[in-house]
């Protein structure tokens, strides 16, 4: 319920009223009790910002009371807390089955502790410069301001715990009368579609026990469509391959089915395994061992001391919200893809990284189960030493797998030098989910396309600074109307990434009603009839269009301070910013010699990028034979 103002708090005892807003504070609430003189309203992200706007309500940003330096200390002290779980105190209570259950979810850690500390350093600096004010807030924001100033008012209490982690969602679109519409499906909704397809794939593709004249390989969540030669080639080796994906379907078009059917690939779902796993789980006593850590309340607030301040107390909602709210659901999935490396008996299990919360699992049992595991390079990755944490946290290095294999020399030496992987677990075998792509061929030209980045990144501080969000999405509408004014015909392709801006579906249309916004979907067959590529952010995108030897645009997207990445200071393609952007486009139009030159060096730096392209599918398999 709301709770109603005292005749205390009506009071002169506070000299005016300030009132902390994020995205889950409610602005009617806000818009009807504190737009007067005395009354100041800070928004904590961009989203209650623009909720602000809209209403027309005066208010600050929270991102003007911190500067560059004290973004990246937070940033260390995110790395810090979201890695708790490796302390030796801490870890042996949460070992099961050799798999360290606080680890599984470290993604979601990073992103709760980049929004849980910004917040509570802007408070606390909000607080200091403001000590005779009263504060207003709800939720985690009143829980952070309580902190500082036990005379804080609690506007409104939310009786859910939305705010522990930001819900996963999946974004999808569809087309209406010509109008195409986005939407977006939470986990647990998106789960039971993805169960009932997993009783269709049961019926055709049940997994029969292992042919062993054969070498058996599971594919981990990949994705069938990019991955589409590398399932295919298997036909050429000898080699029999499974596919398991609790959260990614196997197929989800024709194309997909038809792979799946053409690699005579077989599914493992979990509705499967469930019909043959007859082990037990201990549990109680699991519970037991994660009651005992949570109660170590002095170790744990040592631990968790933010610069001056023990936040425990603040964080261990969501710790409790991890381990004990989650842990039958995580310990049931350990206990699943036990059973099915049990089963089995694979030769290789195959992953895409080693951060997601499958993929861990899967690459520290395969080792139990004397499997090796080889974890494949799917994207294109900063490589600058600023990023380096970043992209360790991504789980894009060599952690609990037996062998890393790289795209080509940039990534291996990435590895090498900057994630000190021993150099002989990392193989170069190219980029499988890119053999089509290099025997393929460009259509006719006719349109700019722009791709925009994953921006903003919700693992780190700066993609949370409101100012940096706006300044990207006003770059990608001044692009909008750079190449409109130019007569040419511009296509958006968005990021994928849940975090993606959509104002920019609705707002280029209305610079340009010819701009088509492409929410969802691969971007390659955009790139294919393309002319240019402008992308803003680094993103695969790049490299896709290197391939298609289209002229290749780099614009900066937000600033992380990571440094300048390798496409760019080894010259792989051309680079402007807004201010300069007419004119870099002109030329690429206009001269042919300036594109040509250009063009040679990008596939300079995209043999650097890629080996054995074309036949990275088959190096793999051939790789395999020989470990």
């Amino acid at each position: 319920m709301y709770s109603s103002l005292t005749s205390t708090e009506k009071s002169n005892e506070f000299n005016g009223k300030i009132i902390l807003v994020d995205t889950y504070t409610d602005i009617d609430y806000i818009k009807k009790n504190f737009q007067n003189n005395d009354s100041t309203i800070i928004a904590f992200d961009y989203e209650s910002h623009q909720k602000l706007l809209n209403e027309n309500i005066i208010h600050e940003l929270s991102d003007t009371y911190i500067n560059d330096a004290q973004c990246k200390s937070l940033q260390n002290y995110v790395y810090k807390f979201a890695f708790w779980f490796l302390e030796n105190e801490f870890s042996n209570f949460l070992e099961y089955r050799k798999i360290n259950l606080g680890s599984l979810y470290q993604d979601e850690l990073i992103n709760y502790f980049v929004r849980f500390l910004k917040k509570f350093k802007e408070i606390e600096i909000i607080y200091s410069k403001n000590p005779n004010k009263q504060f207003f807030a709800q939720n985690e924001l009143f829980n952070i301001i309580i902190y500082f100033s036990s005379s804080s008012k609690n506007i409104y209490k939310s009786k859910n715990n939305s705010e522990l982690f930001t819900p996963e969602k999946i974004r999808f679109s569809f087309s209406l009368f010509g109008h195409q519409q986005n939407f977006f499906l939470n986990k647990d909704l998106y789960m039971k579609l993805k169960n009932l397809q997993d009783i269709f794939t049961n019926l055709l593709f049940k997994p029969k026990l292992l042919d062993n004249k054969k070498t058996n390989v599971l594919f981990v969540e990949y994705n069938t469509e990019r991955y589409k030669e590398l399932f295919l080639k298997s036909m050429d080796f000898n080699t029999q391959i499974f596919y398991y994906g609790p959260k990614r379907p196997p197929f989800w078009n024709t194309n997909t089915f038809k792979t799946i059917l053409n690699s005579k690939c077989k599914i493992i779902t979990n509705q499967f395994l469930h019909k043959s796993n007859k082990s037990e789980i201990p549990i109680s006593q699991i519970r037991s061992n994660i009651q005992k850590l949570l109660n170590k309340n002095s170790s744990l607030e040592n631990f968790f001391l933010f610069e001056n301040h023990s936040i425990f107390d603040l964080i261990k909602p969501k710790l409790i919200e991890l381990l004990e709210n989650r842990l039958s659901f995580m310990l049931n999935e350990i206990e699943l893809a036990n059973h099915m490396l049990e089963k089995f008996q694979f030769d290789y299990t195959v992953i895409i990284n080693e951060s997601s919360f499958y993929e861990k699992i899967i690459s520290i049992l395969s080792d139990t189960h004397k499997i090796k595991c080889i974890h494949m390079q799917e994207g294109f990755h900063w490589d600058t030493d600023d990023s380096i944490k970043n992209t360790s946290s991504q789980g894009v290095f060599l952690q609990y797998a037996k062998k890393l294999t790289v795209w080509g020399e940039i990534d291996k030496n990435l590895s090498i030098d900057k994630a000190k992987t021993d150099s002989s677990l990392v193989e170069i075998i190219g980029a499988p989910r890119y053999d089509n792509l290099f025997q393929s061929t460009s259509k006719n030209s006719d349109y700019i396309l722009l791709a925009s980045s994953g921006d903003p990144q919700p693992e780190e501080i700066e993609g949370l600074r409101t100012k940096k969000i706006e300044k990207y999405l006003n770059d990608v509408l001044q692009i909008s109307k750079i190449v409109s004014n130019m007569n040419e015909k511009l296509v958006i392709k968005l990021h994928p990434s849940s975090t993606q801006l959509l104002e920019i579906f609705h707002l280029a249309p209305k610079i340009n009603q010819q701009i088509d916004v492409i929410p969802t979907g691969e971007i390659i067959p955009l790139l294919s009839s393309a002319k240019l590529l402008i992308c803003i952010g680094l993103s695969s995108a790049l490299v896709e269009a290197l391939i298609l030897k289209k002229p290749v645009l780099y614009m900066p997207g937000i600033d992380y301070n990571w440094g300048t990445p390798s496409i760019v200071t080894e010259n792989g393609c051309f680079v402007t910013d807004i201010d300069n952007l007419k004119n870099e486009l002109n030329k690429i139009l206009n001269d042919k010699k300036y594109v040509h030159e250009q063009q040679n060096l990008s596939q300079i730096f995209l043999s650097k990028l890629i080996s054995f392209q074309g036949n990275s599918s088959k190096k793999f398999y051939e790789f395999l034979k020989n470990i």
